[in-house]
């Protein structure tokens, strides 16, 4: 057994601990929205990962399965007067749908080419819910538009203890979920598509299938973050699709470590904590990430996790070698 993976288990099992007792050190309202937020947004992250990182698909338009999500929940709840779970659940597999036709779309493309067209359906939605107020609700008042369109919720007013435990433990379950499909025998396929298309087409793989999946799939987690998102703030806005949203996960992947699934889940938790903290307007946030996107692809092209396991191998194999040298000394001296 490597002696890595205790030493792994044991920081995951101290940050999981550190994160449970939180509340209990520091009972602010705001803090935990924060974090609550950041977990939702750092599932969102990874599910990002599943397409960028593990597919190597490049998407800029990651928001739109988690604004199609935020939408659904909202329109089936207040309008249709769904349940909540069966809205969510409809939610999640229009996000998985509006994934497969975007990954269908990308699937001949390579590249740049796949950022732009995400980045152009992204952007097309994004403007189609900013634009004038097209559903009219009940009393008279428009919904859609900048205001959004609200969710209606079984509860009137969450405890926040209550939103931070349960955006917690969706973030543990979909990690978890997400790690054992990167780590499948799907999730190696998508490895080596991403890794080199042309092998992978000669070995018989039909790259353009498994293309819709990682798309359909890291749509789905993306959609039930958005589901997530929705119901923590209690309603559905344009800012759900906006570009902001997509350059956000694409820069905590970056940081983080692409194809790691965890790296962009810590990136995600630091970064949003720090900038919520620095009361950034939008633009000054947008400006932040891209710096930091920037600086992390310059001098951590591998993102932390990476760097880390480059800098261990590095060690490991310096430990090597003196313990070679010092095996070799005995034998040299005895003639």
């Amino acid at each position: 057994m490597s002696p890595t993976i205790p030493f792994r288990g044991g920081w995951l099992a101290a940050g999981i601990g550190l994160l449970l007792l939180f509340p209990l050190s520091s009972p602010n309202a705001f803090f935990l929205d924060v974090f609550t937020t950041g977990f939702l947004l750092a599932a969102f992250a990874a599910s990002w990962d599943v397409v960028g990182g593990v597919a190597g698909q490049i998407t800029l338009g990651h928001a739109l399965p988690f604004g199609a999500a935020t939408y659904a929940c909202a329109l089936l709840t207040s309008l249709a007067g769904w349940p909540l779970p069966l809205a969510v659940a409809a939610a999640i597999l229009l996000a998985a749908a509006v994934g497969a036709g975007a990954g269908a779309l990308s699937a001949p493309l390579s590249g740049t080419f796949v950022a732009l067209l995400t980045l152009a359906l992204g952007e097309i939605a994004h403007e189609a819910a900013v634009g004038n107020s097209f559903f009219s609700g009940p009393g008279g008042y428009a919904w859609g538009g900048e205001g959004g369109i609200p969710v209606l919720l079984p509860w009137r007013d969450a405890l926040p203890f209550a939103s931070y435990y349960g955006a917690l433990c969706f973030l543990c379950l979909a990690s978890f979920a997400m790690l054992r499909f990167s780590r499948s025998g799907t999730g190696l396929i998508l490895r080596a598509v991403a890794g080199s298309p042309i092998t992978a087409q000669a070995s018989g793989v039909p790259i353009a299938r498994f293309k819709r999946l990682a798309f359909a799939v890291g749509s789905a987690f993306a959609g039930a973050a958005g589901a997530g998102f929705a119901i923590h703030v209690g309603r559905a806005t344009a800012a759900d699709l906006s570009l902001e949203l997509s350059f956000q996960a694409a820069t905590f992947a970056a940081v983080g470590g692409r194809g790691t699934i965890v790296g962009p889940i810590v990136a995600a938790l630091v970064l949003h904590a720090l900038f919520q903290g620095l009361s950034l307007p939008p633009s000054a946030r947008v400006l932040l990430y891209a710096l930091t996107l920037l600086v992390a692809l310059r001098f951590f092209p591998g993102g932390v996790v990476g760097t880390v396991r480059e800098l261990s191998s590095r060690l490991r194999g310096k430990e090597g070698a003196r313990h070679s040298r010092r095996r070799s000394r005995p034998g040299e001296g005895t003639r």
